[in-house]
């Protein structure tokens, strides 16, 4: 009984193993042509196989090499058809699985295919297929570079699809569609730690999104979404025919604001950002549609910090900012711009040119406390108040690195109520010895004048100075290295034997120094040879202070004499 189960068993086995044989050996490719004819009049474009063979476990054919439509057209790596051998025995055409994998095509040619599929008559004694799935697929869309896609599509007895479903980046993210009465479908997106094609970086952390799909439109009508540390929620839309059309509702969006801009290692940006807006664009395709974004937001940052690490020596912060955005990828506005800091406020509107980097602004502020603002700077800056002013200015955001040198500035100031620390005004020109006058400090009531920044530094013009017993005015530049070189005029109320005393500047920032001017040197000693002192002191300095405003700056002129003397 062992010896005959045995030899039953063997040839079994050796009958499979034949008919498996059997089936590598028979040239089924000779069927090509007609599969070939067969698909060609169903779809009404141009089918080519490469190669046709057929398998066991479970039983399938194979379809290798297939292409739809010309060169350009769609192509796939192998089709796997696997018929259900049961539905046979039962008089039904059943296909249980077509498994398409590795492939490439665009969304017109999808587009296309599906509407030859369903203009399709259906016949009485047509195949159903009961699921297809997809492995390895390539969607091509310009300029959007997506990982390959994987998908099954189920189908009802009736031969309808009764539920699609796609993924990407091996799951990270999927959408499910469900046929609904009225020829729409419902639409669900998830997404986890997926990295988003063409945005380097930019890694999405969690996205829900219920909506509904036509055959024209795609209606997202709820979505939140997690990414870079900010949360986000509204509805979306998007249209493709007659043409491509994107619009994107933001109910609320939430995070850091480092997070909503690009990375820059320049520019470092911190502080809890809260804004609404619209997302708008129409184009004839998808690139296109992405060049023609439009913006339309208003926004609010808390707790804001600005920092250029190789040119501020601490970050400025801002209490808080609100301002409207609007614009276009090349070019961004934003307007009603208002901040609270270092107790005062600052207004005004701007734009952003994101070809050439640049951001430029008009400004004016109010009451804002001067000192912490020029410290971020300049560590030798040792001027207080509160400072009043507006401004015009533009840098260039693409060289951080190059602050202040690549920003240029023009503007009126006012500081009131302040110090000015490193000189004292008051004492350097009560004394007319050619001698420097260095440390102090000058209680000012009010410093006022015109302010311009370039690359070779900063340039004060018709600077006034006025406290209870001293008034100046003049003018002042910082070189990039800290040098100063101006004059001012000074004035000391209540004194009778001087009026007036002409100071040059010069020094650093650190290290500044006051002196009087040769000129006014030389006319209070004529002065007070001929005249006496006193009255012709006063006279002959403000004689010299005349001849100075002539003929120029005779100080400059004598040290860069003295400068190009030879020294023994």
């Amino acid at each position: 009984m062992m010896k005959w189960l045995k030899r039953f068993l063997i040839a079994v086995l050796s009958l499979f193993a034949l008919a498996t044989l059997a089936l590598y050996l028979i040239p089924l490719d000779t069927y090509v042509p007609q599969l070939e004819s067969v698909a060609t009049g169903k779809l009404h474009v141009s089918v080519k196989i490469g190669h046709l063979k057929a398998g066991l476990l479970p039983p399938h054919l194979l379809l290798q090499d297939i292409q739809v439509g010309e060169a350009a057209g769609i192509h796939l790596g192998t089709i796997k058809v696997v018929p259900d051998i049961l539905a046979l025995f039962a008089g039904q055409r059943v296909l249980r699985r077509i498994e398409v994998d590795e492939g490439s095509a665009t969304l017109a040619q999808l587009q296309t295919l599906a509407a030859l599929v369903q203009a399709e008559p259906a016949q009485a004694n047509a195949v159903r297929i009961a699921e297809v799935q997809l492995h390895n697929m390539r969607l091509l869309i310009p300029q959007l570079a997506l990982d390959p896609l994987q998908g099954t599509l189920e189908f009802g007895a009736d031969g309808k699809l009764t539920r699609a479903w796609f993924a990407l980046s091996e799951q990270k993210a999927s959408v499910t569609l469900l046929p609904q009465p009225g020829g729409v479908v419902a639409v669900t997106v998830q997404a986890q730690s997926w990295p988003v094609p063409s945005l380097a970086g930019v890694i999405l952390e969690r996205l829900d999104a219920q909506g509904v799909l036509s055959s024209r439109r795609l209606d997202i009508r709820k979505f939140s979404l997690q990414a870079r540390g900010l949360n986000a929620a509204g509805r979306v839309s998007l249209e493709w025919e007659p043409k491509w059309k994107a619009a994107l509702k933001l109910d609320a969006l939430r995070g850091e604001i480092g997070h909503l801009l690009a990375p820059n290692a320049g520019i470092t940006l911190g502080g809890q950002v809260q804004a609404t807006g619209r997302l708008e664009a129409t184009g004839t395709n998808v690139a296109e549609l992405m060049r023609n974004l439009k913006l339309d937001a208003q926004l609010q940052v808390l707790g804001a910090s600005i920092n250029i690490p190789a040119r501020l020596l601490h970050p400025l912060q801002v209490d808080a900012l609100t301002f409207h955005l609007s614009g276009t990828q090349s070019r961004y506005d934003f307007t009603d711009l208002s901040a609270r800091l270092y107790g005062g406020i600052l207004s005004g509107n701007g734009s952003a040119d994101s070809a050439t980097g640049e951001v430029s602004a008009e400004l004016e502020s109010s009451k804002i406390a001067i000192q912490p603002l020029l410290g971020a700077v300049n560590a030798e800056a040792a001027l207080s108040g509160t400072l009043d002013g507006n401004a015009r200015f533009s840098i260039a955001t693409h060289d951080p690195a190059g602050f202040p040198g690549n920003m240029q500035l023009n503007g009126a100031f006012r500081v009131n109520e302040g110090e000015l620390k490193k000189v004292d005004l008051a004492q350097a020109a009560s004394h007319l010895a050619n001698a420097e006058n260095k440390g102090g400090s000058t209680r000012f009531n009010e410093l006022s004048g015109l302010l311009s920044v370039d690359a070779r530094g900063y340039h004060l013009r018709k600077l006034k100075v006025s406290s209870g017993v001293m008034s100046a005015s003049g003018s002042l530049d910082v070189t990039p290295q800290q040098q100063l070189d101006g004059q001012l005029d000074t004035d000391m109320k209540g004194t009778a034997s001087l009026i007036s005393m002409p100071l040059a500047v010069s020094g650093t920032l650190r290290d500044p120094v006051l002196r009087p001017t040769r000129s006014a040197v030389a006319g209070a000693t004529v002065g007070t040879a001929l005249l006496g002192p006193g009255v012709g002191t006063a006279l002959g300095i403000k004689a010299g202070n005349l001849v100075r405003r002539l003929f120029g700056n005779d100080d400059k002129k004598t040290d860069e004499k003295q400068d190009s003397t030879p020294k023994k």
